[in-house]
């Protein structure tokens, strides 16, 4: 009988002690907690939650309240030294308090939300360097969340400091590695900040994803056009436009990788197509204008390095043709050259070409106009 009931001694006293940990505060906590709850006094509590890690650093209690503590004086980097601490203790075997780890979490929740929502109001008010210290404040407050990462890169590119906004969406994307929105346009800003190795290696990722995303195929298009890889970027141009052919910025670019390959022909053909989606684009109406002058300038250059000898040889018919073929290439460089003045009246460099190009189609006169209007600008 004296053994059965040693036993059951025993039992009873592990059960007490179990009792006095989980059940019972220290009288630290229960002095803060009345600091808290009655008297609203974050300051006296704090002071008697530090006594009590002191005096019990396993109180995981003492250590959730002293995170809330710090959260709200806006040190997050303690707040999380606590949390994880209680976090710690609480999942110890036997240890686990279903209450303390809901608060912990409903707390974190909390203050990520409220520095979340001051981020975006002083992105409303234009205080962007608040705002981003408001969202680093949600980063600190919990890393594992993409969309202070966004906000923090938005406010960046607002601020024009790109490298830093590459360096937030990088973090999205660490976060979410599938987010194809995010990734092309981080692929963008790679591009800006002179990275294009980097976005035909995240368009690859996107096209893994998504074989069919225009974006990705016109941004690794420009990519390998910035790198001069120029068959890349044709067929990388080709493949996008078949998918996308009403697009005014492939056409575009499509057009001018031709006009550098001295192919202008090709060149006005795409440019054209670009404004029969906006007739008034300056670039696409300059550019087709260049590119006539240029086909001008070529048709009778191979007559000019000849000798007099080997011009004499030469058919005037043929001569006749040349120059009959390069008076019409000037005049159909003038539609768009009189529309490019119109859209910007104050550029010299267009009122002289305007000349040339009268000149040489025989409008001497609107030529001469043109070459007086171009001298006053540049006299200005």
């Amino acid at each position: 009988m004296r053994r059965i009931y040693a036993v059951a001694a025993l039992s009873l006293l592990v059960l007490f002690s179990a009792i006095m940990m989980f059940g019972c505060r220290s009288k630290e906590v229960e002095s803060a907690l009345i600091y808290i709850n009655q008297q609203n006094d974050w300051n006296k509590a704090m002071e008697q939650l530090k006594l009590a890690v002191q005096v019990n650093p396993a109180d995981a209690e003492a250590h959730a309240y002293l995170g809330e503590g710090y959260a709200r004086l806006g040190d997050y980097r303690k707040m999380n030294e606590h949390y994880e601490t209680a976090m710690k203790l609480l999942s110890a075997p036997g240890s686990a308090n279903a209450k303390l780890i809901d608060k912990i979490t409903n707390d974190r929740n909390r203050f990520w939300s409220q520095s979340f929502n001051k981020g975006v109001e002083n992105v409303k008010r234009d205080s962007l360097q608040v705002a981003i210290a408001d969202f680093n404040n949600c980063v600190v407050i919990d890393p594992s969340r993409g969309e202070a990462y966004k906000n923090i890169a938005y406010v960046n590119e607002r601020m024009e400091n790109f490298e830093d906004a590459v360096k937030a969406y990088e973090e999205v994307i660490r976060i979410s590695p599938q987010d194809t929105l995010i990734l092309i346009h981080l692929g963008r800003l790679y591009m800006l900040t002179k990275q294009p190795e980097k976005t035909i290696e995240l368009m690859d990722r996107v096209l893994a994803l998504d074989p069919m995303n225009v974006d990705a195929i016109s941004q690794k298009a420009m990519a390998y056009d910035y790198l001069e890889q120029s068959d890349k970027a044709f067929e990388a141009y080709e493949d996008a436009l078949e998918r996308r052919p009403n697009d005014p910025d492939l056409r575009f670019n499509l057009g001018r990788l031709y006009f550098m390959r001295d192919d202008f022909t090709n060149a006005v053909i795409q440019f054209e197509k670009v404004l029969e989606i906006n007739p008034d684009d300056l670039e696409a109406n300059v550019n087709i204008a260049n590119s006539y002058l240029s086909l001008a300038q070529n048709v009778l250059t191979k007559y000019r390095e000849m000798t007099d000898k080997e011009l004499a040889k030469v058919p005037e018919k043929e001569i006749k043709e040349k120059k009959n073929l390069e008076k019409e290439y000037y005049g159909k460089s003038i539609p768009y050259l009189e529309k490019a003045v119109q859209v910007k009246p104050d550029d010299p460099i267009l009122w002289n070409n305007l000349g040339v190009a009268y000149v040489n189609a025989g409008m001497e006169e609107k030529g001469k106009t043109a070459f007086d209007k171009s001298e006053a600008l540049k006299n200005e």
